[in-house]
């Protein structure tokens, strides 16, 4: 059997073009070998939950870069920093208002934490089988229902770059004392447009960035950025409670490096990948391939295939035989996710190949309803979560409780999350999607 190794060398010598993460597409981060700096917290290299040398400096001057209060290093990625976040905000209390495209880590860490969450669902307004935003109006309309909300949580950018009203949002949360919290997993470099659209910037309360995603950063390399005083106290104590005390050094490495390259060529880079960015959707739009509508990451390429007759999976497939690796497909779309990093020859690859592609058939996309009613809540989300399961049909899963986050891809809405009741409308989107089987609560 091929080790994972071999497989990973193997596929590098195909020479694929990578619009998928990490953003330093194999760019040497190191003069050194990397196996070299796989230390422990030895004199001199500092400890990250205790940190009071090199990498509180580090943090320090990513603090000062992103303009926060402060900002903690995690090498256990995003996920880690959605887990400290989530405990600072419970320290206020329990309810959180919350978008409905929440990323399962965050779904399992309201769960540990004992946070309930009330789901705020998406507006469908940035295109076809597209999860949408979450509207401003809407958290407000929750917060004056529901009075005392210690925080509301988004995630924007999504998957496919769709950003939501943060400035709105966050003005509303102020104006209501509760805290505003984002997942800004894929939009840390979002600081750096030449109009700031990053979360701490629009009055975010926190923002946790996985910076490997569109950065010069070994995966797993993030930040949790903290614009309040008094939280920030508490920040390395909230992330000790979940991460690894064995955190990797190449990784919180190459964290402290990009702060470097983001302070000598962080705007001019990405002015730069903008305007190439937008050559190629102005030849996709000149081929009657439809973009997200709305305010979008203008760094992020998502096409959708199935507006000249594609599936997104076909489309994606004539990518690969062109040499372009994509980050994501789906039934309807394909996610492309450049960076700074990418070469010349990318750039012609995928340029040609949008060029060249056929167009089976140019379709006219109806919008589907603006608002799903949410599913009945029949126990909290931890109740749900950590009750005895069994494993159904999904044909025989109706009226039954969910004992687990159900959802049919990464970047979409779940159907159903743990505690709620599988509907008949539920049950048929499962179907629909594919899935045969489900946890319920016994």
């Amino acid at each position: 059997m091929e080790s994972l190794y071999a497989s990973l060398v193997e596929y590098n010598r195909k020479g694929m073009s990578s619009f998928h993460t990490p953003g330093h597409k194999g760019v040497r981060l190191f003069d050194e070998d990397v196996w070299g700096l796989d230390l422990t917290e030895i004199p001199g290299a500092d400890s990250l939950y205790e940190a009071r040398g090199v990498l509180l400096e580090s943090e320090k001057r990513a603090a000062g870069l992103f303009g926060s209060v402060r900002t903690l290093i995690s090498a256990g990625g995003n996920t880690l920093c959605i887990q400290a976040m989530l405990r600072l905000a419970a320290l206020d209390g329990r309810l959180i208002l919350s978008g409905r495209n929440v990323h399962r880590s965050a779904v399992s860490a309201m769960a540990l934490l004992d946070i309930q969450p009330c789901w705020v669902d998406m507006a469908r307004d940035a295109g076809y089988g597209m999860p949408g935003r979450v509207k401003s109006e809407d958290i407000l309309d929750k917060l004056d229902s529901m009075g005392e909300v210690c925080a509301v949580y988004i995630t924007s950018p999504d998957y496919y770059g769709v950003l939501s009203d943060i400035k709105s949002i966050a003005r509303e949360c102020r104006d209501r004392g509760s805290h505003l919290i984002v997942d800004n997993a894929h939009g840390t470099h979002l600081k750096f447009l030449k109009n700031s659209l990053h979360p701490l910037d629009l009055g975010a309360t926190m923002s946790a960035d996985s910076a490997h995603k569109t950065l010069p950063v070994m995966t797993g390399g993030a930040w949790l950025h903290i614009s309040d005083c008094e939280l920030s106290q508490r920040a390395k104590e909230s992330m000790a409670v979940f991460g690894s005390t064995s955190p990797s050094y190449p990784v919180m490495c190459s964290l402290d490096m990009c702060l470097e390259y983001l302070k000598a060529r962080g705007y001019q880079d990405f002015e730069i990948l903008n305007k190439k960015v937008n050559s190629i959707k102005s030849i996709a739009i000149d081929k009657g391939i439809f973009l997200p509508s709305g305010t979008c990451d203008p760094t992020r390429i998502t096409l959708m295939a199935s507006s000249i007759g594609y599936s997104g999976y076909e489309f994606a497939d004539y990518m690969r035989k062109n040499k372009i690796e994509p980050e994501f497909s789906d039934e309807n779309y394909v996610v492309f996710i450049p960076s700074p990093f990418n070469s010349e020859e990318d750039w012609a690859r995928l340029e040609n190949a949008l060029c060249k592609i056929p167009i089976k058939e140019k379709r006219k996309i109806c919008e589907g309803d603006n608002y799903i009613e949410l599913p009945e809540v029949n126990m909290t989300l931890r109740e749900a979560m950590f009750s005895a399961h069994t494993l159904v049909d999904v044909e025989k899963s109706l009226g039954r409780v969910a004992g687990e986050i159900v959802c049919p891809c990464p970047p979409g809405v779940p159907v159903v999350m743990p505690g709620e009741v599988i509907g008949e409308r539920e049950k048929k989107a499962l179907e629909a999607y594919g899935v045969s089987r489900v946890h319920v609560v016994r």
